[in-house]
């Protein structure tokens, strides 16, 4: 299996264990037979797109861990700012990236 499919197994178990949640029981809650958990999990089974979407979903999965399981860095500081972000009005959205954007390129002006 490639590196994609490895990672995806090892991202689904880890955090479905995380959550308490039996193979079962993800299962029921995406909508899909038992077997298909135990195949992603186990590297035999390369989900369907809706699948992947469901389960990316309900476990709330990091997308990068997910399409990108090749990236060395660490992106748990990206995981937080995109979590406090999701808490945001349109209005706190729209002020914070004004900020963001203003105080970025102060901050690149002056390592230049």
């Amino acid at each position: 299996m490639n590196q994609w499919v490895s990672a995806l197994a090892r991202t689904v178990r880890e955090t479905r264990k995380g959550k308490h949640l039996s193979q079962e029981a993800l299962a029921e809650r995406i909508g899909v037979c038992k077997r298909t958990i135990i195949d992603i999990e186990n590297n035999t089974g390369n989900p369907k797109f809706e699948v992947l979407c469901k389960l990316v979903k309900e476990l709330d999965l990091p997308v990068h861990k997910v399409f990108y399981p090749e990236t060395t860095e660490n992106l748990a500081l990206q995981n937080i700012l995109i979590e406090e972000i999701k808490s945001c009005s349109e209005t706190e959205m729209n002020v914070i990236l004004s900020v963001l954007k203003g105080v970025r390129h102060a901050l690149r002006e002056e390592n230049v």
